[in-house]
């Protein structure tokens, strides 16, 4: 995500480094995001951008962070989220950065395990369950423009993997919420729908008639050009086997999907 020129690119460079490390687990972001002489004050984590890079490269498939309400001011941003897998429970966490000539300078964090409403004396949630899809509405402001360059395989991979390889509708939810306009169609063999629950409940019907290890993956990277990208994709049986081939085209816009046709191959 790219911010406009008016909106606060300080809060667009965290919730992208945030969901670039620990959502779709890319790596290659620290070099981009993080200032050479990164600090880092969580005492579990080593020191340096390359330390950080390697902890994201060896992060179980597990491990998934959804952002919640962000606060920026001047050269300091906050961001509160959830993050599961990284502990034995669900935990909140507020990431605090400092942002210097474009790039994230310096680091803080505090977490907490995650406590149910029910079993807490205040008798309420520590992470709202809507407030990541509050996050995802108010980050329509910091789309990136038509014309802003779009890294089609990261998020036509990321919507194999997390949206239609995704068995919970919760964790599902965030990622389409992240890499699809609010207003998005999703156009399948079988029929077409709009908006982000209607997907939701397409992609969960789609996943209740299939196995439950079953799993969408690419074949290749994707490939794109002026806002509309190809990625080819197989569907893969719990034992190894292949169960079905297509292809994705999407058309972004804003630097989200904007439309989407599944293509189904003959079978034979």
């Amino acid at each position: 995500m790219t911010g406009r020129a008016d909106s606060n690119p300080n809060r667009a460079l965290v919730l992208e480094a945030m969901t670039a490390l620990f959502q779709r687990r890319d790596a290659s972001v620290v070099e981009r995001l993080y200032a050479p002489g990164y600090v880092q004050h969580n005492p579990g984590i080593p020191q340096g951008r390359e330390a950080l890079a390697a902890l994201v490269a060896q992060l179980p498939p597990e491990v998934y962070y959804e952002p919640g309400m962000v606060i920026a001011e001047g050269a300091y941003v906050a961001i509160h989220g959830r993050i599961r897998g990284w502990a034995p429970k669900p935990q909140v966490v507020v990431d605090i950065f400092r942002i210097e000539d474009g790039r994230l300078a310096e680091h803080w964090d505090v977490l907490q395990d995650e406590i149910p409403p029910g079993a807490g004396t205040a008798g309420v949630a520590m992470f709202s369950a809507d407030e990541s899809a509050v996050q995802a509405a108010t980050n329509q402001t910091l789309e990136a423009p038509e014309d802003a360059a779009v890294d089609y395989d990261a998020l036509m991979q990321g919507n194999l993997a997390r949206v239609f390889s995704e068995r919970d509708a919760a964790r599902r939810m965030v990622a389409i919420q992240a890499l699809y306009a609010a207003d998005a169609v999703l156009h399948e063999p079988h029929g077409s729908v709009t908006g982000h629950a209607a997907i939701g409940q397409a992609v969960s019907a789609l996943l209740a008639n299939l196995p439950p290890d079953f799993r969408f993956t690419g074949v290749g990277p994707a490939v794109g050009h002026h806002g509309t990208g190809r990625l080819r994709w197989q569907g893969s049986l719990p034992g190894g086997g292949i169960a079905v081939t297509g292809t994705d085209v999407a058309h972004f816009q804003g630097g989200r999907i904007k439309t989407l046709f599944v293509f189904l191959d003959p079978s034979h």
